[in-house]
């Protein structure tokens, strides 16, 4: 886990936000996760949840830019069904609020 500093703290912050932004632009779409988003998005939030805030920032980068998802993450079975936009929402809530 990361620090309370000031710093970590806007580095959180700023995080959560692009993590928000991301999600709410696909809800205003009103369109579904597709599996590379859905990768990625999962991945800035365990980094969000973990302290790991540059590298959920990559992780959103590489949603942004529809990055593939890495050989070894897309041969597992999850992968393959992209995570609702619903659950998305409600993994950074529970993120934010302290609940995971």
């Amino acid at each position: 886990m990361s620090d309370d500093s000031p710093a970590s703290s806007a580095e959180k912050d700023a995080l959560a936000l692009r993590i928000h932004r991301f999600i709410a632009g696909i809800e205003r779409a009103r369109r579904p996760t597709n599996r590379r988003e859905s990768h990625h998005v999962v991945i800035a939030l365990r980094c969000l949840q973990d302290g790991q805030y540059a590298a959920g920032q990559q992780a959103m980068t590489d949603a942004e830019r529809l990055a593939p998802i890495p050989p070894e993450a897309a041969i597992r079975l999850e992968t393959n069904t992209p995570v609702p936009v619903h659950q998305l929402r409600a993994g950074l809530q529970a993120i934010l609020a302290g609940e995971v």
